[in-house]
């Protein structure tokens, strides 16, 4: 892993930069990120009619957005992720 300053996520879409190795702790944050936000988009569903338009609309647009890099990074993993039999 490169030792460096994390740039603003813009600049790793732009150079169209993903991680297709991944560490065992970038899976275990992974599992986490991916079961709290399943659960605060159900959150979300359950109080919808409850709760003020705006905050909502931003609060599951971001969800939203998580879920698809998520997803992405799922993905890929999926695709990279041999077993020692296939090898």
């Amino acid at each position: 892993m490169t030792e460096d300053t994390p740039q603003p996520a813009q600049y790793y879409d732009k150079h169209d930069i993903w991680t297709l190795d991944p560490t065992s702790t970038d899976k275990e944050v992974y599992d986490v990120f991916a079961t709290e936000v399943a659960k605060l988009v159900q959150l979300l569903d359950e109080n919808e009619p409850l709760m003020s338009r705006d905050f909502y609309a931003r609060l599951f647009v971001s969800l939203l957005g998580l879920s698809r890099v998520l997803g992405e990074y799922d993905d890929s993993w999926s695709r990279c992720d041999f077993s020692t039999d296939e090898i």
